[in-house]
């Protein structure tokens, strides 16, 4: 009779365990998942930035920079992401965009949203530029 009552008791504590496991595994899950949000969003807004840079700086090589506002903000919206800052002058591009994260779990603990941000710069190359050689340059001196 001893040993049936113990394997009664037994049994309920294995029960309790396998509870308390299944709800820590399940937390570590949701964090887990959490973080790799933050990685594909960082991939994401990189890709972005580089991309809305570079056509941005295609651009440029045309003259065509009352434009360049316009392709910025279409193409961080076609990458799911916010464009904050694009400036540009003759010789180079900064471009900054972000994308707000919705998380499952951290979201209960953090009440401001979050977001990521990458920047890219791109430096603009003209072919005439010194550096191909295609052009012959001159350096007067007094």
């Amino acid at each position: 009779m001893l040993l049936k009552d113990l394997n009664t008791q037994n049994r309920g504590n294995i029960s309790f365990f396998a509870l308390a496991a299944v709800i820590i595994f399940s937390i570590l899950f949701l964090l887990i998942f959490d973080l790799c949000q933050i990685f594909i969003a960082r991939e994401e807004t990189k890709n972005a930035s580089d991309a809305v840079s570079l056509a941005v700086a295609q651009n440029l090589l045309f003259f065509e920079d009352s434009y360049c506002n316009m392709i910025a903000e279409e193409l961080a919206r076609k990458n799911n992401c916010i464009l904050v800052e694009c400036s540009y002058d003759y010789d180079d591009v900064i471009v900054t965009v972000e994308k707000t994260l919705d998380f499952v779990l951290i979201d209960k603990f953090i009440t401001k949203s979050s977001s990521i941000r990458s920047t890219s710069k791109t430096n603009v190359i003209y072919p005439w530029d010194d550096r191909f050689g295609y052009c012959k340059t001159y350096k007067f001196e007094y």
